[in-house]
């Protein structure tokens, strides 16, 4: 499972008959280390999450479950819509600590 944030959606006209009625987004995952991460993941959605949101997504098994169909076709699925991340800054390393300040600053549009 990972944290990230979403930052587009998917439209797809045709598709495989087991994927119809599915939202599709496109999320950035967060990183912890210092270099920003160049990876995007197309996820399902059945939340509702919308663009700018921090979501949690899980992989295989774990994202069919959540969308209710151990069959369908998906590899990531949203599980939760994130309201709030709190971190404890005295458990971390300065670089981690550092990290998670870059971050949290990110979300708040600064």
């Amino acid at each position: 499972m990972f944290l990230g944030k979403v930052v587009g959606t998917v439209w797809s006209t045709k598709k495989t008959p087991d994927l119809e009625g599915v939202r599709f987004l496109i999320v950035h995952p967060f990183d912890l280390d210092k270099e920003p991460t160049k990876n995007i993941v197309v996820v399902a959605d059945r939340l509702g999450a919308g663009i700018g949101e921090t979501v949690m997504v899980a992989y295989g098994k774990a994202a069919r479950s959540a969308i209710g169909n151990q069959e369908m076709a998906i590899e990531a699925a949203v599980v939760g819509i994130v309201d709030r991340m709190d971190i404890q800054q005295d458990t971390l390393s300065e670089d981690l600590r550092e990290s998670a300040r870059e971050l949290h600053a990110r979300e708040n549009g600064r």
